[in-house]
């Protein structure tokens, strides 16, 4: 049996942050039926309220702008979009978890294609948080190609 590395349980962490996003995308699809039937508008007022939030800055605006817009969209769509976009996380969650280079591959091209839309908003709008998610995704993408770099040299030796 191999001995496993603290790179192995990073991966493992990894697998299990991209399960915990898929599990997230079929609560948001399931939910947001139910969701929908009440009035989003009103209901994302309420929050913005309830979280101290001054409704006429820009992000509680936005938020209340996008309640508005949901209201337009048909369920069946949402959770069709939450289904796919689960699925794909189960897979490269569990692919990471057996160590399959297919995963890694999806891991550090699903995160890096997140990296540009990240750092614009860390240049727009810097913050801890920003940051931090900049951080991590880079250490995501770094750790699977150092991975399949050495997947590559195991074989080449």
């Amino acid at each position: 049996m191999k001995k496993r590395s603290l790179i192995d349980d990073t991966v493992h962490a990894v697998a299990l942050f991209e399960g915990l996003k898929g599990l997230a995308a079929l609560a948001l699809g399931l939910g947001f039926k139910a969701l929908q039937q009440r009035d989003l508008h009103e209901l994302a007022v309420a929050l913005v309220g309830r979280l101290h939030l001054h409704a006429d800055s820009h992000l509680p605006a936005v938020f209340i702008g996008w309640s508005d817009k949901l209201q337009e969209v048909h369920p069946a769509q949402v959770l069709t979009l939450a289904l796919a976009y689960a699925v794909l996380r189960f897979a490269e969650a569990w692919g990471l978890w057996r160590d399959r280079p297919w995963a890694e591959w999806l891991a550090a091209l699903s995160t890096g294609l997140y990296l540009p839309f990240e750092l614009m908003h860390l240049a727009h709008r810097p913050s801890a948080v920003s940051a931090g998610v900049v951080l991590f995704n880079v250490a995501v993408v770094a750790l699977m190609v150092w991975r399949l770099r050495l997947r590559r040299q195991t074989v080449n030796s």
